[in-house]
């Protein structure tokens, strides 16, 4: 069996790949049991000199937190 998938959490800034194969970095500011269609996910904001709100699946992320921030 294969371990359980870690979690994003609140106040980490993570990388995940788009269906497009972009590439995104945000900061996550929630997280979702069910983001759509049933499937966990994660709110958050791109990280850059515009940020943008996001959101994304867990199995999308591909690097996980360089460091925590703290959200309020």
């Amino acid at each position: 069996m294969s371990e359980p998938m870690r979690r994003p959490r609140v106040g980490e800034i993570i990388v995940y790949k788009l269906f497009s194969g972009s590439i995104r970095r945000c900061l996550v500011t929630a997280v979702h049991d069910n983001i759509k269609n049933g499937q966990r996910g994660f709110d958050g904001y791109r990280t850059g000199t515009s940020p943008l709100p996001v959101w994304g699946y867990d199995h999308q992320i591909v690097e996980w937190p360089q460091k925590e921030v703290e959200v309020e």
